[in-house]
């Protein structure tokens, strides 16, 4: 039982050592496992931390790859708006294989089918053969890196026919051997910049009436002739041409006519020297035409016959056929000057000579002419002397009543006295005086000095007479030149209506409308205005209602018709008859004979002058005839009669 109970007890103890064992051995193992698991969380927890970390990298690379993305796709898209958007057409060069791509807008522009275009054998095709070799140029001037960036200006063809200017503009890529591998530009339409460029440059270098060259060019054309002419010893020629009464033209049919005859006679010109040189407008009715290459006077003598028949074939303007002759001008170089100024001036002398010499003719400048120009400098020089050295003098010349013979005014007429050139008539020196503006202050003076004299005859009881004094033009276009006349009025005391003002047709057809102003307050003042030379242009009849005159001046030349006889003398009386029909006065000058006399008093002229009454007298020799003939005058003898006996009875 003992032994029974002892031997339970050991298989317990042994059951407990056994399960205390196991339990080490659980517990050891556990402790093994927890420890293992332990390792492993920590293991576990390593590799979340790496694995968190790993996906916030992959985060935030995916954000960045997503950023990136959506910035390449921004990019496209502006890239595309632009592409679309821009007036320029883009393009792309692939020069490793010779590739163009061009965008949408450069297809459209260009009128291309494909995106791809073989520049060797298609792109040359669309350049402008001119314009090819100055495009490569460039082309090459940047890639040889002469320029930082190409452009090129040329016409390419447009799909609509012809061509349109582009700028091309571009920059090249190299690799690291420096060989140009790519290049990328655009293209722009310039064709209505350059259509501006050349309406700019036609304005500033072509005349807007007739399309001729304009003085900017010619002189441009001419100096660079010049300059090569230093160099090769070639000769050429520079006419000046003036077409014959060209004003009287304009003044009678209006200025819309002579701009049409003038642009006729300007394409004439230009037909007929188109390949041998220039035909440019000076100004007005002056025309240059310059040869650049005439090697022989020959050839000069040939183109010179061939202007002046061309410009004598009647020209049809308005259904209106015109006969007009020119007088032209000749100047060679470098025979008559090695300059544009030189050759015009010379050329121009040359012109005035042909015209003074009868007209419609030509002339080659010499040195004649040269000495013509000096003396007209040197008497330039002298007459600006005149006033200040007082060798300005006035002479009287009377003018009679037709009808009753007796005194009714005088004309006053002016005279230089010159220590160099002795007693100058006017047309010596007048229109040097208008030239130079000089015959502002002579003509002022010519009014001054006639009404202070009108006024001392008055004085020495010789009643009032009509003071008649000459007005040029460029007086009459001085702003202050009705108060001037009214001026010398006050100062001297002369009536108004004492006064006489004597202008010519071509006084009045410059500023006419500004001119008619002025005669009109002077007319309304009392002063007299008169028409002198009447019947010498072709405006006479024209405009002769619409001035505001008293009296006509017959130009001499029809006193002198009446010796004649027939229908010459006839149109002197139809213009006293005329005169009388619109209730003016007729003032025959130049009359030199009794048979004029006689005619003119029949025909009921009112108003004589010419020597057959008097020779123009200084102040002193005027008073004195003045008191020898006060009433009815007599005492001068013409081919044997006394003018006076005309009147007796």
């Amino acid at each position: 039982m003992a032994n029974g109970f002892d031997f339970g007890i050991s298989v317990i103890i042994v059951l407990l050592i056994l399960i205390d064992v196991y339990l080490v051995v659980r517990i050891n193992k556990h402790k093994r496992t927890e420890a293992l698991l332990w390792q492993q969380s920590e293991e576990l927890k390593s590799a979340q931390s790496e694995l968190a970390a790993q996906e916030e990298e992959l985060r935030q690379g995916f954000h960045e790859l997503y950023l990136n993305e959506e910035k390449i796709r921004q990019h496209e898209e502006l890239s595309r708006l632009v592409a679309e958007g821009a007036n320029d057409a883009l393009w792309v060069w692939d020069m490793v294989t010779d590739a163009l791509v061009v965008s949408e807008r450069g297809r459209e522009l260009l009128g291309l089918p494909e995106h791809v275009v073989n520049t060797k054998e298609k792109w040359k095709q669309l350049i402008h053969p001119e314009d090819l070799p100055h495009m490569l140029d460039k082309l090459e001037e940047h890639l040889s890196g002469c320029n930082s960036f190409y452009g090129a200006e040329y016409r390419i063809a447009s799909p609509e026919g012809g061509y349109r200017w582009v700028l091309s503009r571009g920059k090249v890529m190299f690799d690291s051997q420096g060989q140009p591998v790519r290049m990328a530009g655009s293209y722009t339409d310039i064709t209505e910049r350059k259509y501006k460029e050349e309406k700019i440059k036609h304005m500033a270098y072509y005349d807007a009436l007739t399309g001729l060259a304009n003085r900017e060019l010619l002189t441009e054309t001419v100096n660079q002739a010049l300059a090569a002419a230093r160099q090769d010893g070639s000769q050429g020629a520079v006419l000046f041409i003036d077409i014959d009464n060209f004003k009287q033209i304009n003044d009678t049919y209006g200025h819309s006519w002579g701009d049409k005859l003038l642009v006729n006679i300007s394409g004439k010109l230009t037909a007929l020297v188109y390949e041998a040189g220039m035909v440019a407008r000076w100004g007005g009715d002056e025309i240059i035409i310059f040869l650049p290459k005439i090697n022989k006077t020959e050839e000069f003598a040939a183109y010179a016959d061939k202007i002046m028949r061309l410009l004598e074939k009647p020209i049809l303007v308005n259904e209106h056929v015109f006969y007009i002759t020119a007088s032209v001008g000749v100047a060679l170089y470098p025979m008559h000057g090695d300059n544009i100024d030189e050759l015009l001036r010379n050329a121009d002398t040359a012109m005035y000579l042909a015209k003074n010499s009868g007209k419609r003719t030509y002339m080659m400048f010499n040195k004649t002419m040269h000495e013509a120009v000096v003396e007209k400098t040197l008497m330039e020089a002298r007459l600006r002397r005149t006033l200040e050295q007082q060798e300005l003098r006035l002479l009287y010349q009377p003018q009679i009543n037709a009808n009753s013979g007796r005194v009714e005014g005088f004309e006053a007429l002016l005279r230089w006295e010159s220590p160099d050139y002795g007693l100058v008539a006017p047309p010596k020196f007048i229109s040097l005086a208008e030239e130079t503006g000089l015959i502002v202050e002579m003509g002022n003076w010519v009014l001054e000095q006639a009404c202070r004299f009108s006024r001392q005859l008055y004085a020495g009881s010789s009643g009032w007479l009509y003071t008649a004094v000459n007005i040029s033009v460029v007086q009459l276009m001085q702003e202050d030149f009705v108060e001037k006349v009214i001026s010398v009025l006050a100062e001297t005391g002369v009536p108004p209506q004492y006064l006489e003002l004597e202008i010519t047709e071509s006084v009045l057809m410059e500023r006419f409308e500004e001119n008619i102003r002025k005669l009109e307050a002077l007319r309304e003042l009392g002063v007299r205005i008169a028409l002198d030379d009447f019947g010498s242009g072709y405006s006479s009849l024209t405009y002769l209602k619409k001035l505001p005159i008293a009296a006509l001046k017959m130009d001499k030349a029809f006193v002198d018709d009446i010796a004649v006889g027939g229908v010459d003398a006839a149109i002197t009386g139809s213009i006293i008859e005329l005169a009388h029909q619109m209730g003016l006065q007729v003032v025959a000058e130049g009359v030199e004979n009794g048979d004029q006399l006689r005619y003119l008093r029949e025909k009921k002229c009112d108003i004589i002058q010419g020597y057959i009454i008097s020779r123009p007298l200084p102040p002193e020799a005027f008073i004195v005839w003045l008191q020898q003939h006060g009433g009815l005058l007599g005492g001068r003898q013409e081919e044997g009669h006394s003018w006076a006996t005309y009147y007796e009875g």
